[in-house]
């Protein structure tokens, strides 16, 4: 541990353990007052929390400090005032529209650390590792067995999970993946309505395709997705579904925010800037001719223009610019490969279509 790591942690006050709980503790700020959470966890985790850390979302406890020290990782994070999911599920009846909201929270969690890079999977979702904050929020608050995904691996080098939420292969007979993931989803969705697992006892209703499709035993008939299953929440649960994300105002795919400024990270805005700028550039740089020579005035702006709108709507795309992406299945292939050839696509589908827009207006003008 440096110097000056040393001096970061001498900046928090201890309180004691927290709830009694081994490795936990309460801390306060010496400066500011606020009151923090201590853990130690192994330092091979330390790639899972650097993620958290540098893609901060309101989905997980905010990380303060993530500092190595011998084989441990010391982390210090926000300290989350509520509840566990399974506290509530003790204490109360979850009806079925709380609990498709709560499963749709978890899918945004999700497919932050899915979506990485690098694919991250939590491999213990569990009601216990879900807190429901005073404001009714949820938060994922433990990533201790969470692994990076590893394109090419059969199966995982260490089997861990909890037994009722673990999927088959982390019990060693394929590697842990997104699917994986998905699976503890299905197994908490029907936990949370009727207080036991779909081993035990299935959900009724609507709720039973989502959890019987989420827990198949094989992960290739399961949703290959978090997208997948939030499709079919859309369909079977429309007024959560649009509750939840368009009334609220949450999701930060549906913003109106241009993508490279939605998480408003210093490094990303500034590349976005530059590739705007670029992109302006060029295309309203473009000398374009046609029979009569090369064109000019109100005919080259004209189809400057729709060039240059086509090129955004190309980036709004790659980037699900308010989950326009989302609204196309096939861009759900998990292969770099497809989804590059995908995108390459989309990009002469659209210049086909601003060629056709930029012909017809012409017509309609000239």
């Amino acid at each position: 541990m440096e110097r000056e790591e040393e001096y970061r942690l001498s900046l928090y006050q201890d309180l004691g353990l927290l709830d009694g709980r081994e490795n936990i503790r309460l801390k306060r700020h010496k400066t500011s007052g606020r009151i923090c959470v201590e853990k130690n966890v192994h330092k091979r985790l330390e790639p899972i929390y650097r993620f958290v850390q540098r893609n901060p979302s309101p989905y997980f406890p905010f990380l303060y400090e993530c500092i190595i020290d011998g084989e441990s990782l010391i982390l210090i994070e926000e300290y989350i005032q509520g509840k566990t999911l399974e506290d509530m599920i003790h204490e109360r009846k979850i009806d079925e529209w709380e609990g498709i909201e709560i499963l749709l929270e978890l899918c945004s969690a999700l497919k932050v650390l899915h979506h990485g890079p690098p694919m991250i999977v939590c491999r213990d979702l569990k009601a216990e590792n879900v807190m429901i904050d005073q404001h009714g929020k949820v938060k994922l608050i433990d990533f201790n067995i969470a692994r990076i995904h590893q394109s090419g691996k059969t199966r995982d080098t260490s089997l861990l999970g909890t037994a009722e939420y673990a999927a088959p292969e982390q019990y060693g007979f394929f590697q842990t993946d997104g699917r994986t993931d998905i699976y503890a989803l299905g197994v908490l969705l029907n936990y949370m309505l009727i207080k036991k697992f779909p081993v035990e006892q299935m959900i009724g209703g609507r709720g039973a395709w989502i959890v019987r499709k989420c827990t198949y035993l094989d992960p290739k008939e399961r949703y290959q997705c978090i997208e997948e299953l939030e499709k079919d929440i859309k369909e079977f649960y429309p007024k959560i579904y649009h509750h939840s994300y368009i009334q609220k105002g949450e999701s930060k795919n549906r913003s109106f925010i241009p993508p490279g400024f939605r998480s408003k990270t210093p490094w990303k805005m500034f590349i976005a800037v530059l590739g705007y700028l670029l992109l302006t550039g060029t295309f309203f740089s473009l000398e374009l001719t046609d029979k009569s020579g090369p064109l000019s005035g109100w005919r080259l702006f004209f189809e400057q223009l729709i060039f240059w709108i086509s090129q955004l709507v190309w980036i709004a795309l790659i980037w699900n610019y308010r989950g326009w992406r989302d609204e196309f299945k096939i861009f759900n292939n998990k292969s770099w490969i497809v989804k590059i050839g995908l995108y390459l696509l989309a990009e002469l589908i659209l210049l086909l279509i601003a060629a056709f827009i930029v012909v017809i207006g012409e017509t309609i003008f000239l």
